[in-house]
């Protein structure tokens, strides 16, 4: 095994596709539909700055993903990164690429003058609330809520 982290490009979105159907497969309240899942990949690379994916490759083969962007937070009195998508193959897993991943975020994150990170993992995803713990993520008494807009 030959790990190397890097930032995302245009020409990964089929095998980040490919991470997000496996991420959707484990948070139901998502559809697995690869083209919308591209159409989201692809504006990470339409040029504009705030936001960002870092890879995990083995061998050239995509094996985990992390997606983030900027939002303004008042409650931090600047910038928060919203970290979207995260998912490494189960056969990665325990291995700290996840870690490695959450590293290169805080790293980005720093760089664009972010002051802290917030995400939303599925209740459900035991295995994901204490990976974010154990990294020193803060339980929230806040609960996720979205509303579509009929597109």
């Amino acid at each position: 095994m030959h790990i190397r982290l890097r930032k995302g490009d245009r020409s990964d979105i089929d095998g980040l596709s490919a991470l997000l159907a496996g991420l959707f497969s484990l948070e139901t309240d998502f559809t697995i539909d690869p083209e919308k899942q591209k159409a989201g990949l692809a504006l990470f690379f339409d040029g504009r700055e705030g936001k960002a994916i870092f890879v995990a490759e083995d061998n050239g083969i995509l094996v985990g993903m992390v997606t983030c962007q900027l939002v303004t937070s008042t409650a931090a009195g600047g910038y928060s990164i919203l970290l979207e998508d995260m998912y490494i193959l189960e056969a990665y897993r325990q291995k700290r690429i996840g870690t490695a991943l959450i590293r290169q975020v805080q790293n980005w994150g720093a760089e664009q003058g972010a002051m802290r990170i917030q995400l939303v993992a599925d209740e459900r995803n035991t295995t994901a609330h204490v990976f974010y713990k154990r990294l020193g993520f803060q339980g929230s008494f806040m609960t996720g809520l979205y509303l579509p807009l009929g597109r």
